[in-house]
């Protein structure tokens, strides 16, 4: 896309993210708005030179951008990865000269909500509104740096998007035809999945400590330490993985009954439906919505269980990478990226593979094995959640990024 492409995305979904704040649907005015800051920075950048929004080992978007797309032996569109939100923001700051608001720290929550990690924001009003507004502060700020129209940028919103109040206390909108809908129905499905999760690692908690007391009696207290710690770990793995499986169900049901899914089976038919990328976006934004439940009803059962070690428990399995380890074929090279529901390590899947890094002996390398991340993802799947991503536009949509750097 270029600069223009980019501007007129940011626009729309800085309108749908107040749009949703308008309308009470916090959690979806949080992911639109981190979406439309993250074009806008990218309109930024094409606004100097396209090639600076292109990712790390990417060459279709290079080729793209300088026209030779249609060269044989040009890997298709569909297949070029951009750089990420805060590579974005840290290379836009650089051309604003000091005239960007808030530093990368600052920015931080507005780049954990485009990438969905902030799914604490359906919960917390006060979180949420913090993250939105922060988002709008540097908006604003680059469509001033690139000079375009605040009336038509904003539409009905430009006297009021300063302040969520206002913006919450507008009528209600008209002709927005069912996006509304969905986004009702996706935040009430989320609570109804909260609630099953809550049930289901409850009754797998409760049913873990009985079965550990049966012929307790004849155990050495070591023996039966291990035992109790054995029947946690199994009962919370099953519990995460039945809620997981009922909130993905769950949410492919609701985004089929809107027409949102499914996806074209081929990736580079992707490019020809009418507003894929809203599309993709609106995808994400259920799943993530709806799985990051999951991990809401756990911190429930904990609150039910407060002398049970739960949330350590979970905590050790995913430091042990036990749930990674089981989903990994011996000698495979694998991505570990955050999920975007849980913020737990999910499994990237595709045509990847592993290079060895650029660092210096000595310079403290960030790089486990000095490796770095090279490839085309394919899916996610998220062991703890159950959150599941199976097509390229929602990779690109959720922001899993294609290297590590």
């Amino acid at each position: 896309m270029d600069e223009q492409t980019f501007a007129e995305m940011a626009g729309q979904f800085v309108r749908a993210s107040l749009d949703s704040w308008r309308a009470g649907h916090r959690a979806f005015a949080v992911l639109h708005g981190g979406v439309g800051c993250e074009h806008l920075l990218k309109a930024l950048l094409c606004h100097y030179n396209p090639l600076l929004i292109s990712g790390v080992n990417d060459r279709a978007h290079h080729y793209h951008s300088l026209g030779f797309g249609d060269v044989q032996g040009v890997k298709p569109l569909s297949e070029a990865r951009t750089i990420g939100i805060v590579e974005a923001f840290k290379e836009a700051s650089v051309f604003m000269r000091g005239r960007m608001p808030v530093d990368e720290k600052t920015f931080r929550p507005v780049a954990d909500s485009r990438n969905g990690v902030a799914h604490y924001a359906h919960h917390d009003d006060q979180a949420a509104g913090e993250v939105v507004e922060l988002g709008l502060v540097v908006v604003e700020a680059v469509r001033a740096e690139l000079g375009l129209d605040p009336a038509g940028f904003w539409g009905e919103y430009e006297a009021v998007f300063t302040d969520l109040a206002k913006v919450a206390a507008m009528p209600a909108p008209t002709g927005q035809g069912d996006r509304p809908g969905i986004e009702a129905a996706a935040e009430e499905l989320a609570l109804a999945e909260r609630a099953v999760a809550r049930v289901a690692l409850t009754t797998a908690v409760v049913t873990a400590v009985e079965v550990a007391s049966w012929d307790s009696a004849q155990r050495p207290g070591d023996h039966q330490k291990d035992v109790n710690l054995t029947a946690l770990r199994a009962a919370l793995v099953t519990g995460l993985r039945v809620a997981g499986a009922h909130a993905r169900q769950a949410a492919s049901e609701l985004l089929t009954e809107y027409e949102v899914l499914p996806f074209p089976s081929r990736p580079d038919a992707a490019h020809t439906v009418p507003g894929m990328e809203r599309k993709a976006h609106t995808a994400v934004a259920v799943k993530v919505l709806i799985s990051s439940s999951v991990i809401a009803g756990l911190a429930d059962a904990r609150a039910e269980h407060p002398d049970l070690p739960i949330l350590a428990a979970v905590k050790e399995i995913d430091d042990s990478g036990w749930l990674r380890s089981s989903q990994t074929p011996d000698g495979d090279h694998v991505w570990w990226r955050h999920c975007p529901a849980c913020g737990y390590d999910g499994d990237v899947y595709g045509d990847l593979d592993g290079a060895d890094c650029w660092c210096l002996e000595g310079d403290g390398c960030p790089h486990p094995d000095r490796m770095v991340d090279i490839g085309i993802p394919e899916s996610l799947s998220c062991p703890f959640c159950g959150l599941t991503l199976t097509h390229g536009e929602e990779l690109e949509a959720a922001g899993i990024e294609t290297g590590e750097v």
